[in-house]
């Protein structure tokens, strides 16, 4: 198999392949939780069309819009990353 001139071997894709469906289901075991929102239609028309145009779902827009203002608020470090960044309670 030839991609733009290099060479890739079937067993590379596939391992690949493998590596990001095992990375995909670790990080669906992390978000166990749920957070249910009630909105009037008008504004999660309008969020979802933010989403979209960031190239994201609604769910994870919203994740990352909840793990910035954690930052900000300095709940969690700028640093940290959205997995396992916050792993107690806020008090």
């Amino acid at each position: 198999m030839s991609i733009e001139g290099s060479s890739i071997k079937r067993s590379d894709v596939k391992e690949k392949v493998t590596e990001y469906a095992q990375y995909k289901i670790r990080r669906r075991r992390l978000k166990t939780e749920v957070v249910a929102v009630r909105l009037m239609p008008g504004f999660k028309r309008i969020l979802e069309q933010l989403a979209r145009n960031e190239g994201l779902d609604l769910s994870a827009w919203m994740r990352n819009l909840i793990i910035k203002e954690l930052k900000v608020k300095g709940i969690i470090r700028e640093s940290s990353s959205s997995v396992g960044a916050v792993e107690g309670t806020f008090e």
